[in-house]
């Protein structure tokens, strides 16, 4: 994968989208990281890694995912949780594609991101 945003200006965006969401009763931290998954959960002694799914194709990748991460870290579970009907074909891959040929993305992300896109397509 070769993402639209670096790691930095992705961990700032879901920070500020989080900022309209009532967050006073949830422990929520926004890390990135360089190595697996499963071995940052270790370091971070998470007990489960909860992984979106938004179609049966999503569902086999996840599922073999969880399978080595299971052999990984046995004792970390790994939780699924299907996405919203509204979401369920939407991919980030898409939705890059939709702005990078100026098309309407607005439905799909959150208001700070939409700006976050006008100021890197500006730049290109």
């Amino acid at each position: 994968k070769k993402p639209f945003f670096n790691l930095d200006e992705r961990i700032d965006m879901i920070k500020e989208s989080l900022k309209v969401t009532d967050t006073k009763n949830c422990n929520v931290e926004i890390v990135g990281f360089d190595n697996l998954l499963v071995e940052h959960a270790k370091k971070c002694e998470a007990k489960v890694i909860i992984r979106g799914l938004r179609a049966v194709a999503d569902f086999e990748y996840e599922f073999q995912m969880a399978g080595m991460n299971s052999k990984l870290g046995p004792e970390i579970e790994t939780i699924f949780l299907m996405a919203s009907e509204n979401l369920q074909l939407t991919s980030a891959r898409f939705v890059k594609e939709i702005a990078l040929y100026d098309g309407e993305i607005k439905n799909f992300v959150p208001e700070n991101v939409l700006k976050m896109f006008e100021i890197k397509r500006k730049e290109k």
